[in-house]
């Protein structure tokens, strides 16, 4: 089904939770059909304007989609942990004037790398599992399903690990 045409009136931060192929049809009338990877993360801005529409004979669309307000957050480091996210082998998927999203794989038993989050976060686990976060706050452990979403507020050093499986999660700092 079509989402009709439409223009974003704020910043969206979104993920797709399934593969399939989306039609995009723009105001002058050309239309793109594209896959939609489980996984991919990405910023739609302020001002899109563009009608989606699944394809017949795929999967339908699932998305998690976060509106940006404009009330950005940074926090000052007073620790010895590097500023902004880190995890070993997280793939940097964008770094624009709003966020930098990140694709990373937690594998159970592997040790967090520690970090001051200079920014709010948002994880958003594409794997059950558990993570655990910890730092300077009281370590929480997280059961985690595809889709969920889990905001971190900034100004902490945290660790985030798998306690129990290995879980791909899209992770997005607000700038």
């Amino acid at each position: 089904m079509s989402t009709g045409m439409h223009r974003h009136a704020s910043d969206f931060l979104g993920i797709e939770l399934v593969e399939t192929m989306l039609k995009v049809t723009t105001p002058d009338g050309k239309e793109t059909i594209n896959p939609v990877h489980r996984g991919n993360i990405y910023m739609l801005p302020k001002g899109l304007t563009h009608i989606e529409e699944g394809v017949v004979g795929h999967p339908q669309r699932n998305s998690i989609l976060i509106e940006l307000k404009d009330a950005p957050r940074s926090y000052k480091n007073s620790g010895s942990a590097p500023d902004g996210f880190a995890a070993d082998g997280a793939k940097k998927m964008a770094d624009n004037n709003r966020v930098i999203l990140w694709d990373a794989t937690f594998a159970p038993g592997a040790a967090g790398k520690p970090f001051f989050q200079s920014r709010d976060m948002f994880l958003i686990p594409m794997d059950a599992g558990t993570l655990t976060v910890g730092g300077d706050e009281a370590t929480k452990t997280l059961p985690v399903a595809n889709g969920q979403v889990v905001f971190l507020p900034g100004g902490h050093t945290r660790t985030i690990q798998s306690s129990q499986g290995t879980i791909l999660v899209g992770v997005a700092e607000l700038k």
